[in-house]
């Protein structure tokens, strides 16, 4: 029924094909065959690329990032490319007349070049993300409020693998603002709360010894690029006086291991120098010193 339905130029010619069988099943094995041999003669060239450019940059950490961005792209590019010349030049061996059908595709993609153009403006943002070397696979970005580490880069769309474990799907074209945390350095900042009526000298000085304290530790220092300073009394809020201290640290998650590490050590030491942290009451209380026990 739907052989009636289809206009004369999409029916394949079925004298041809019962004749020539044999002749076009042999055409076909040798067009994926030649398919595949392209297709690994690209990615052999890929491969070469990819290992002289980390060569040629002496092995840098962005380096090897960017040539695997590179080479996953490039993959992606030769394997549509090679499997769309098999498929037409399989469709032609079967019979069909690819020329009327190339040319339906073209009026067919004019039409839907309105509804086309946010794939195509997607298309154009990738190849500006490449060019301008914005981020890489393996980096940590911050897109549309969304922080993730980029697992797959394609021309069209970025995929990002959130601290929860979530995966992202983000068009290129829908990146207005991107933030990359794995270029540089971070800062890394450590903020604890002390209850304002609190000797704030005494909690200066404990959270100066502190600073100079974590930058001493060695795997600490080794996350950073300059050792931490105490800033001092940043804000005073419901939560209490802040005291902040800072440092710039790498940008391969060296701000957050500080960070961490940092809090709970200075919130230690300004327990043990007597000093409450944040405006609660202090809940550490022996069972005797309960009111009522």
């Amino acid at each position: 029924m739907l052989l009636f339905v289809l206009p004369k130029w999409l029916l394949p010619d079925t004298e041809r094909l019962t004749q020539q069988l044999g002749e076009a099943a042999v055409s076909i094995a040798l067009t994926v065959a030649g398919a595949w041999l392209v297709q690994r003669v690209g990615f052999l060239v890929i491969r070469r690329s990819e290992r002289w450019m980390i060569r040629a940059s002496q092995g840098s950490d962005h380096a090897i990032q960017r040539s695997r961005t590179l080479a996953q792209i490039s993959r992606h590019l030769i394997t549509s490319v090679v499997a769309g010349a098999a498929l037409l030049h399989a469709l032609d061996v079967l019979g069909w007349d690819v020329k009327p059908l190339l040319v339906g595709a073209s009026i067919l993609g004019a039409a839907l070049g309105f509804g086309a153009q946010y794939l195509v403006r997607d298309i154009i943002a990738g190849a500006f993300i490449l060019i301008e070397d914005q981020f890489t696979i393996g980096d940590r970005i911050e897109v549309n409020g969304q922080i993730g580490t980029v697992e797959a880069l394609t021309l069209r769309m970025t995929r990002l693998r959130d601290f929860t474990g979530r995966m992202l799907f983000v068009p290129n074209g829908e990146m207005k603002v991107i933030v990359n945390h794995s270029r540089g350095w971070n800062l890394a900042i450590v903020d604890v709360p002390i209850a304002t009526d609190q000797d704030l000298a005494a909690a200066l000085a404990v959270a100066a010894k502190t600073a100079d304290e974590l930058s001493a530790t060695g795997w600490l220092r080794e996350k950073m690029y300059e050792p931490l300073q105490l800033v001092g009394l940043d804000r005073i809020g419901h939560e209490g006086a802040v005291l902040r201290l800072a440092g710039k640290a790498h940008a391969d998650g060296g701000a957050f291991l500080v960070a961490r590490e940092g809090r709970a050590l200075l919130m230690q030491r300004l327990r043990e120098a007597g000093i409450r942290t944040g405006n609660l009451p202090d809940l550490n209380l022996n069972p005797r010193d309960t009111p009522g026990a």
